[in-house]
């Protein structure tokens, strides 16, 4: 885990904490093509998916996000263990963000390993649309975009809904630079909705500590090498 401190001076803004949960998880085909057992597990993670949670916590200078540890109960198995962890896979959501109005902070696990990313802003090019719905009692407007993800090497696009009365630019994992509250996000493998909205002037952002941080090159170059390694391990 990486060294976490509290950023100062934030007690006079307002913050929000913000919870988010997988609402959506995309199969990349149909499931009727799986055999019984695929669609029950299909199923399965698909339900095991909307019990896995993350935190925002954000004010209009910087944000903190999060995943939650997922709770356990009494009755959880190695299966369920197994169930949730195949959940958070379909995101693709970074452990930890810190983000603010000049870059960004992630954590995130490759090979079993964590690693500290620290890097510009994404542009995701932005383009609202004259679209809107209601979130949580809030009115939320359309917004498209696109952005590159080195891990599969291809540029992704994104469709999500924010709330401009709600006056942050940020969201879940890497998501930002909305005029509002990023509420939902509509991903290639799942889609990310809000569970609840709580405004509150105390909360404290927690700012990650980036002296052993590597940057967006290192960390491309890095993909590139496990991904070699990973071919020529399976060559053998």
């Amino acid at each position: 885990m990486f060294l976490l401190v509290s950023t100062p001076n934030l007690y006079a803004q307002t913050s929000y904490k913000v919870t988010y949960n997988i609402s959506e998880i995309k199969l990349q085909g149909s499931i009727d093509n799986l055999d019984e057992k695929g669609k029950r597990i299909t199923k399965q993670v698909a339900a095991r998916a909307k019990e896995v949670h993350y935190t925002l916590i954000s004010n209009n200078e910087n944000s903190y996000f999060q995943l939650e540890e997922v709770l356990k109960k009494e009755s959880d198995s190695p299966l369920d263990n197994m169930l949730s962890k195949m959940a958070m896979r379909f995101p693709s959501f970074n452990k930890e963000v810190y983000t603010n109005n000049n870059s960004i902070v992630f954590v995130r696990n490759l090979a079993n390993k964590d690693f500290l990313v620290k890097r510009d802003l994404y542009n995701f090019n932005w383009a609202i649309k004259d679209e809107s719905k209601n979130i949580l009692g809030f009115v939320a407007k359309k917004a498209e975009g696109n952005y590159y993800d080195p891990i599969i090497d291809e540029e992704l696009k994104v469709k999500a809904w924010f709330i401009p009365s709600i006056p942050l630019n940020s969201g879940p994992d890497i998501f930002n630079g909305l005029p509002g509250l990023i509420a939902e996000v509509n991903l290639k493998g799942a889609v990310v909705s809000v569970k609840s909205i709580e405004r509150n002037t105390v909360l404290k952002i927690q700012e990650i500590d980036t002296s052993k941080s590597m940057t967006q090159k290192e960390y491309e170059d890095l993909i590139i090498n496990l991904t070699k390694k990973h071919i020529d391990n399976y060559k053998e």
